[in-house]
C-alpha cells in the first residue's frame, strides 16, 4: 500500500512523526509532501531533524500568501504529486490550509482521503480552521476521531448516511507526548539556557482571530504583562504575532523567545506552572503533561478538557484572562483519566489503513 501524507504546520510534523513510524512498522510505503506553510527552520526543519521524520519527497515552499492564494497553489502542487506518485490513500492532519488542499486535490483525482483528527468542532465559522475541518471531514473516506465527542459531532451531522468510515482511534498527539516526553530532558537544555530557577507560566499566541485583531491582541498582551508581575511569563513568539506586536507598538514586559523545537516545548510544558494558549494542540499537550490551561479564545474544540476542569476559557479579554488565571493557577484536577487513547492512536490508524480495501 502507498500513502501520500500531507504536512505543512508544526502540529502536523509532530503527528506525522509517530504515525510515520507505525506506517513503516506495518510495511506501508509512505511519501511525505511538505506544503511549506511553516517554512523557517524553527517552525519547520527543526522538527524533521529532531524527530526522525522521513525527509519530504516534495516541498512546495508555499507560505506568506492570502488564504485563497495559498490554498490554490497548494492544490496545484499536491495534484501534481498525486499524479506522479499514484497513491492508494492520501493522509491529512488537522485543520490547516494544507489539510483542505490535500483533501480536495485527492478527491478530484478519485484518490481516497484519510483525515486524522476528524470530527473536531469549535462551532465558530469565523475561524478558517473550522471551515477547513468541516469540508475535509465531508470529503474524507476514513475519519480518524480522537475522542467520543468528535464521533458524536459527526453523527449529529449525518455522517452515518455518507459513504465513509468513522473510527475512534484516540489522539496521536498523546502518542507523541508519551514517547518524546520520556526522552526530552536528554534532547533539550532550554531550562538551563533560559536560566529558569523559579516557577513560570508558558504562553503561546498565534491564532489569526487574535493576532489580526488589534483590540484582542492588545488585551492578551496586557494580561500577560500583568501576570508577569506575579510570575514570570515565557512566550515562544510566532513570527506573525511578533510582526503585529511591533506594528501596534505594544509594550511587552514578559520573556519573549523565538519559536522552539518540540523537545524544547515539551521541557517548557513539563516545568511550567500553567499554560495560556490559543492553540488547539498546546491545550492537549498541557493535559498530557499534567498542567492546567487557560485558553485565549471563547471556545475550544477540546470540550472534554473544559468539562473535566483541566482547561478554562479565558476569551481574549484581559479581565477574563486574569480571572481564569487566578482560578487555574492553584487548581489540581485528577489527570489520571483516559481521554485520548493512552498512546495507541498511531498504531490503530496504521492497522486500519493496512486493512482498508477501498
Amino acid at each position: 500500500m502507498k500513502v501520500l501524507s500531507i504536512v505543512g504546520a508544526r502540529p502536523q510534523f509532530i503527528k506525522a512523526a509517530v504515525v510515520s513510524s507505525q506506517l513503516m512498522a506495518k510495511g506501508i510505503n509512505e511519501v511525505i509532501l511538505h506544503t511549506g506553510q511553516h517554512f523557517d527552520d524553527n517552525m519547520s526543519q527543526i522538527f524533521f531533524s529532531e524527530m526522525d521524520i522521513p525527509e519530504p519527497r516534495y516541498n512546495l515552499e508555499i507560505h506568506g500568501l492570502s488564504h485563497g492564494a495559498m490554498t490554490g497553489k497548494m492544490l496545484e502542487g499536491i495534484e501534481t504529486a498525486i499524479l506522479n506518485e499514484k497513491p492508494d490513500m492520501l493522509l491529512v492532519y488537522g485543520d490547516t490550509n494544507s489539510t483542505i488542499a490535500g483533501a480536495l486535490a485527492a478527491q478530484k483525482l478519485h484518490v481516497a482521503v484519510a483525515h486524522v483528527e476528524a470530527g473536531l468542532r469549535s462551532f465558530n465559522m469565523k475561524m478558517p480552521e473550522e471551515v477547513n475541518r468541516i469540508l475535509t471531514d465531508r470529503i474524507s473516506n476514513l475519519l480518524f476521531c480522537p475522542t467520543d465527542t468528535a464521533v458524536e459531532n459527526l453523527k449529529r451531522e449525518g455522517f452515518d448516511n455518507f459513504p465513509c468510515a468513522v473510527y475512534k482511534t484516540g489522539d496521536v498527539m498523546q502518542d507523541a507526548a508519551l514517547y518524546f516526553g520520556s526522552i526530552s530532558s536528554s534532547k533539550s537544555d532550554i531550562i538551563n539556557r533560559l536560566e529558569i530557577r523559579q516557577s513560570f507560566v508558558l504562553a503561546t499566541v498565534h491564532r489569526q482571530e487574535n493576532t489580526d485583531d488589534p483590540q484582542r491582541l492588545t488585551q492578551i498582551i496586557n494580561a500577560l504583562n500583568l501576570i508577569n508581575r506575579e510570575q514570570r511569563v515565557i512566550v515562544p513568539l510566532h513570527p506573525r504575532t511578533a510582526k503585529f506586536i511591533k506594528e501596534l507598538k505594544l509594550d511587552v514586559n514578559f520573556t519573549v523567545i523565538p519559536p522552539v523545537g518540540y523537545f524544547d516545548m515539551v521541557e517548557l510544558l513539563k516545568n511550567c506552572s500553567l499554560v495560556l494558549t490559543d492553540s488547539g494542540g498546546v491545550q492537549k499537550e498541557a493535559f498530557f503533561f499534567h498542567k492546567c490551561c487557560v485558553t485565549l479564545r471563547r471556545e475550544t474544540e477540546w470540550t472534554e478538557l473544559v468539562k473535566g476542569g483541566f482547561n478554562m476559557l479565558g476569551s481574549s479579554d484581559s479581565e477574563f484572562i486574569l480571572i481564569a488565571y487566578n482560578e487555574m493557577i492553584n487548581h489540581n484536577p485528577d489527570f489520571n483519566v483516559d481521554l485520548y487513547g493512552k498512546g495507541k492512536a498511531s498504531e490503530r490508524i496504521a492497522e486500519i489503513l493496512l486493512k482498508w480495501k477501498g
